[in-house]
């Protein structure tokens, strides 16, 4: 079949994000001196991109190499999608191999039935990161759930009521340390006001967010659709509208879909970011995620260390 003459029969060009008239953008006169927080997350989405997934004891060995080359949070795992999963984070807190300076984070979709196994397969380590998600775009709210806006909020924030109760009754029982990161999975496709109120009512709704203990959210390219700048207005936008920006920290995680994961997660730290999320050799979900060696040794080649 040819390609369409005029392919805006079909496509559309990314919408404008909605800054105040006259704004002056802050990321393209930036520069970046220091290195993000790193989060590894080849152990799940490295996973999923493999006709053979690893299995528990390969995980073991990559898990322990990311320990080796400085990654002090590390997604190890989707515990809700089978026993495997599940077992291997019970298997390195109860066999010792995380080390007391390295977090540990799960993902769970905003289900109860896979929200309350899934906190229970990080208790006893130190310090755990509840990766909470559920896509909020307009063709996932109006085609796939029927969802309102309001009824995507409520989902939202019962979810976050739950994990919040889960975790203070794991914390009195094992000591585990739970923080939240809500990801606004579809973050780029999503209208940029409903993100930001969104993420304003998931910080109150967790309420004990602090600089020194802060909520993180996950600003996900689920599919990479429009071009680097898009993602940085996006993720500036989203810094100058969140509450409390003291008490937030901004997780950067591109997809590669069109090929430009490493510049948008660059651009994506010139705009607010505060964190990276992606895989050794970008080798991850689908067209993969952002190549952290790349982005690194970007960084050490511009004379600022990745402390990796």
């Amino acid at each position: 079949m040819p390609m369409l003459a005029d392919p805006s029969l079909k496509y559309l060009p990314y919408p404008a994000v909605p800054f105040p008239p006259d704004y002056v953008r802050k990321w393209p006169t930036q520069r970046t001196t220091t290195a993000p927080r790193w989060l590894s997350t080849d152990l799940r989405d490295g996973n999923q991109a493999l006709v053979n997934p690893m299995s528990n004891a390969t995980k073991l060995e990559l898990f322990r190499t990311l320990v080796k080359i400085g990654f002090k949070e590390i997604e190890v795992a989707y515990p809700s999608a089978s026993e495997q999963e599940y077992q291997f984070c019970r298997s390195i807190i109860e066999n010792g191999e995380v080390p007391d300076d390295v977090a540990l984070q799960i993902i769970t979709p905003a289900r109860p039935d896979l929200i309350e196994r899934s906190i229970k397969a990080l208790a006893g380590c130190k310090r755990a990161i509840i990766h909470l998600y559920n896509a909020v775009s307009p063709v996932f709210r109006e085609v796939v759930f029927r969802n309102t806006k309001e009824q995507t909020m409520d989902l939202t924030l019962n979810a976050v009521r739950l994990v919040k109760k889960l975790t203070e009754e794991e914390f009195a029982r094992s000591g585990t340390h739970y923080t939240l990161l809500y990801c606004l999975e579809t973050f780029s496709q999503t209208e940029a006001e409903f993100t930001v109120e969104l993420g304003n009512r998931v910080f109150d709704e967790w309420g004990k967010a602090t600089p020194e203990d802060p909520i993180l959210y996950n600003l996900a390219a689920t599919v990479e659709c429009g071009p680097s700048n898009h993602y940085a207005d996006m993720v500036e936008y989203f810094s100058n509208n969140i509450k409390n920006r003291d008490s937030v920290v901004l997780s950067i995680h591109p997809h590669n879909d069109r090929g430009t994961a490493v510049a948008a997660a660059e651009l994506g730290l010139l705009a607010g970011g505060d964190r990276i999320e992606g895989c050794l050799l970008g080798n991850g979900e689908r067209t993969g995620n952002v190549d952290l060696i790349s982005l690194a040794l970007n960084m050490y080649s511009q004379g600022v260390s990745p402390n990796l």
